[in-house]
């Protein structure tokens, strides 16, 4: 599955490290950004260690790089509807949207940022758990 962010710095890398904490042999889980940066968030690394995952190794992505594989699902968990979102050329059979706002728009301090990232990442954690519990492992027991 890949989850498909605009930046590839906070959401995107999050649902993927909650999803990869299942440890489920049987998936295989990237995200990519529509135009990444050079690094994850420092923020989004220190909430998401704050619930115990590691984000410290990852690095954004292109979607670019995966253009030539075919997805089992495409997430996207960027601002916006689903109709608003320009999914490029990526291959796959189903489309989910989880839309999160970015913690960084339109935020006035660090701390509020902080405080947004948790948020999302206790969205996160939610979703996750439901799609992971709920859709996968009825899917593909």
């Amino acid at each position: 599955m890949l989850f498909l962010s605009n930046r590839n710095s906070c959401r995107s890398q999050m649902a993927e490290a909650i999803l990869r904490n299942y440890n489920d042999d049987n998936l295989q889980i990237y995200s990519a950004g529509l135009d990444p940066v050079d690094h994850v968030s420092g923020i989004a690394i220190e909430v998401m260690r704050e619930a115990g995952i590691n984000l410290d190794q990852n690095v954004p992505h292109s979607f670019s790089e995966y253009a030539h594989k075919r997805f089992d699902y495409l997430i996207t968990v960027g601002e916006g509807t689903n109709e608003e979102i320009e999914i490029p050329k990526v291959h796959f059979n189903r489309k989910l949207h989880m839309g999160f706002k970015s913690p960084y728009k339109g935020a006035k301090s660090q701390e509020e940022i902080r405080e947004r990232c948790r948020e999302v990442r206790e969205e996160l954690l939610s979703e996750m758990d439901y799609f992971y519990h709920r859709i996968l492992k009825e899917r593909h027991p």
